[in-house]
Parts: structure tokens; C-alpha cells; sequence
């Protein structure tokens, strides 16, 4: 049954439902097809639009509130002294995985397993992944967070959270050549290297004299 709203058509049709407009050159299918994937910018779109749903959903702020009051990862890993009394506190996926690259492992996995494909679906799996404790993750002062994502810090994969082992070995199929290749580069570095700010984090000695 096709149902019209001011400028905007859409259909409840259980097979393939969609959203159109009479100002658009394109329907919208709900579930999307793995010819909407092969067109990267729109891959990409619907990957970042998986990872939003992740991030704005409740589980995902009770998953972190967990780690914080229930795995007593209260404190930043880096500044361990910095906790969550002094600081924001924030959950940053990896060292080695970020959340976009967990959606789109997920995204692939729904490809190869040829299931229906929405952004409520996908983030719902990478949502229970968090819950079952699969995503590497590390807790970090705001501040602190941003130096790693700007690559001023490097974090050893000991330090974090999470069996990263379990998620490879059951989604090993659907990780990317490229996902593969960051892996390995990282922990190989990880073997190599301890967690080095590169004297970042040092004090000014003319402070204290």
C-alpha cells in the first residue's frame, strides 16, 4: 500500500519498502542492494551512517557507562591518575580498529551472508558486538583523546579492552584486505614498541623552577 505525505511517497511494502520524492531523481529502498554498495560514495555514506546509529543509541552509552562503573575503567589508560572526577572520560575504539572500520567489517559480513541490509540492522549487530565485549577499545581523557586521534600518541594493543581476537576470528571473512594489512602493521608495532607519547606529555621544567 503506497501512502503520499506533502512532497514525499512512501511505500510499506514488506519486500522492498522505499522513500521517494517528486523532487527527487531517486528512489530510496530501505533495504539496500549490493549494486547501492557498489558505488563507494554511497558505501561510504551508509557506513558513516551505521556508525551514527551506533553512536547516538542508548546501549552504546550503557555499554560505555559499564566499563566506567561496572569494569571500574574509571580513569584515563594513559594518565592514570587522571579519572573521571578530573576529566571527561571518553571510550576511543581501537588502537587499531576505529568504529567506522567495525561498521564496515559489519556492513561486509551482511554482504557476504546476503541478509537484508538497513543502518538499524547493521548497528544493532556492532551494538551486541560492544555488549559481548569484542571491540577493542580504550578509555581517555578528552584531551588526551584528540593527541591520538592526531597520531601524537601511540597505544599499545595491551592496553586496551576487549577480545579484538574473538571479532577477527568469527568476522575473518568479511574484514577488508586493507583492514587486514592495518592489523598487522599495528601489531607488529605494538610487539615492537611500548606506548610512547614522544615526550608530549612531559612537564615544563621551567614550572617547577
Amino acid at each position: 500500500m503506497n501512502t503520499s505525505l506533502p512532497g514525499i511517497e512512501y511505500s510499506d511494502n514488506i519486500l522492498q519498502p522505499f522513500v521517494s520524492s517528486d523532487q527527487s531523481l531517486y528512489i530510496i529502498p530501505f533495504n539496500k542492494s549490493d549494486e547501492y554498495f557498489s558505488n563507494i560514495d554511497s558505501y561510504t555514506k551508509f557506513v558513516k551512517a551505521v556508525e551514527s546509529v551506533v553512536r547516538k543509541h542508548d546501549r552504546y552509552s550503557k555499554y560505555k557507562d559499564f566499563l566506567i562503573k561496572e569494569a571500574k575503567l574509571d580513569h584515563c589508560q594513559v594518565l592514570k591518575d587522571v579519572t573521571n572526577e578530573d576529566a571527561d572520560i571518553e571510550m576511543h575504539h581501537g588502537p587499531i580498529f576505529t568504529l567506522f572500520d567495525y561498521c564496515r567489517i559489519m556492513v561486509e559480513w551482511f554482504l557476504l551472508n546476503k541478509w537484508k541490509i538497513t543502518t538499524y540492522r547493521v548497528a544493532d549487530a556492532v551494538l551486541t558486538e560492544h555488549e559481548q565485549n569484542h571491540i577493542q577499545v580504550v578509555m581517555l581523557a578528552s584531551t588526551i583523546h584528540q593527541e591520538v586521534h592526531n597520531r601524537n600518541i601511540f597505544i599499545n594493543t595491551n592496553q586496551a579492552v576487549g577480545k579484538l581476537n574473538d571479532f577477527i576470528i568469527k568476522y575473518e571473512k568479511a574484514i577488508p584486505k586493507d583492514l587486514k594489512e592495518k592489523y598487522n602493521r599495528y601489531l607488529d608495532r605494538s610487539i615492537n614498541s611500548e606506548s610512547n607519547d614522544y615526550g608530549l606529555l612531559e612537564l615544563n621544567k621551567n614550572l617547577w623552577s
